[in-house]
């Protein structure tokens, strides 16, 4: 019997978010996600094509067609499409996720890439950074697709996210698509991130002169120079920090490797630094390289030495208002499958700022496992039980976007 309160519209859509929740299935995200775990995908030293034939089979399996992107020999991204192609009267719901993982690295207890499933939890390399994930989201597109076939639903699976995001490069090359909204199913433990910084990898290389330690004058040391840098760099990020505000706080800066000399009697001639740039949602790479250059122009220099820097990788982040549709929908559907949905920002970068950016949609980050205590560490685990709350989830914001965006004709 319908609510009396409730109007046909209304009691259509709780009709179809019943029978698509019905179709959700927790044994086969928990199988989808294993084989996705078994097709080792490690980036660096691997590469993602065995990950998207598994993923070109599921979707397959719930009546997904595929498309393949080549962005390097053997690594291709792929797009799964439910339903009908996206226009501008219809955009589609995107979900965002990538095929790679970082190397399983030493400290496990089993073999990485054979998923083992005890007491609630499924361990694999990827469980948490992203295959669950992904396979929550492909089971519940799959449901909805089931129930409603005429809705455009997308989920785009990048390459190389763990490394230098050639994979959403080769993406935003291509003109911008018509979306609603993005969902990121990267881990965040079922809070609903709203705000995500960027990030910047910036290369410093300072040049020297070689010269006798025992005449160390008649050189130039590179490494001096870097100290000066790194001390520049220290100081501008805690400028930065003392001024941060907000939900995202500040930009930051960090030293993460330096390397250089050649020996303990030989004044170096060469040195190198890898910095990492935090980068607010309104700040781009090419500023942050900008920043850094200046810095190094108002240094005391040492004569015979010279300094480069360049950008090896930008990350954009994003921010969207609390109160937007898209979160307060993310919020309810969460709230409705017994989770807390906190709304938070995060520390971390994920590739969602150029969705945001390129395609100008609204952006979340949503998803099972935490970054923190999971992901990239020996025995990467997730529970089950989340898992099967995002594919709930997902199930229920897929419809219920798409129902906001029929009614009021956008999701702004």
């Amino acid at each position: 019997m319908t609510d009396a309160r409730q109007s046909p519209a209304a009691a259509d859509v709780a009709d179809d978010l019943r029978r698509a929740l019905e179709l959700v299935e927790d044994a086969t995200i928990v199988a989808d996600a294993s084989s996705l775990i078994l097709a080792a995908s490690e980036n660096p030293g691997g590469t993602e094509l065995h990950t998207v034939r598994v993923l070109e089979s599921i979707a397959s399996r719930l009546g997904g067609r595929t498309a393949r992107t080549t962005v390097a020999p053997d690594r291709p991204n792929l797009s799964i499409r439910f339903g009908p192609d996206a226009t501008a009267q219809r955009p589609a719901v995107l979900m965002l996720g990538h095929s790679d993982v970082v190397p399983a690295g030493e400290g496990w207890t089993a073999n990485p890439f054979n998923p083992r499933v005890a007491d609630g939890w499924l361990t694999g390399r990827g469980a948490t950074d992203m295959k669950g994930g992904i396979a929550a989201a492909l089971q519940a597109m799959g449901a909805v697709h089931q129930v409603l076939p005429e809705l455009p639903l997308e989920l785009l699976v990048t390459v190389d996210e763990e490394d230098l995001a050639t994979g959403i490069q080769a993406h935003i090359a291509e003109p911008p698509g018509h979306y609603l909204a993005c969902i990121v199913a990267e881990p965040t433990d079922l809070a609903v991130v709203i705000a995500c910084r960027g990030a910047a990898n910036l290369l410093v290389e300072v040049t020297g002169r070689a010269a006798h330690a025992g005449r160390p004058e008649d050189g130039a040391s590179a490494i001096t120079t870097a100290a000066r840098i790194a001390s520049w760099i220290a100081d501008d990020h805690d400028r930065m920090r003392a001024g941060a505000g907000g939900l995202l706080g500040s930009a930051t800066w960090s030293v993460g490797r330096i390397e250089g000399g050649h020996g303990t009697s030989i004044v170096p001639d060469r040195c190198t630094l890898l910095v990492d740039r935090r980068l607010m949602p309104d700040e781009t790479g090419e500023q942050a390289l900008a920043q850094l250059e200046t810095g190094i122009a108002g240094l005391p220099g040492i004569p015979g030495c010279t300094a480069q820097a360049r950008l090896q990788m930008e990350m954009p982040g994003f921010e969207t208002e609390p109160t937007h549709p898209l979160v307060r929908t993310a919020v309810g559907a969460l709230t409705a499958e017994g989770a807390e949905a906190p709304v938070e920002a995060w520390t971390a970068a994920c590739e969602g700022g150029f969705i945001a950016r390129h395609h100008g949609c609204p952006t979340i980050i949503l998803g099972p496992g935490d970054i923190t205590a999971q992901a990239h560490q020996p025995d990467e685990r997730v529970r089950i039980a989340d898992l099967a709350t995002a594919a709930r989830a997902y199930t229920r914001m897929l419809i219920q976007l798409h129902s906001t965006s029929s009614t009021t004709g956008s999701t702004s």
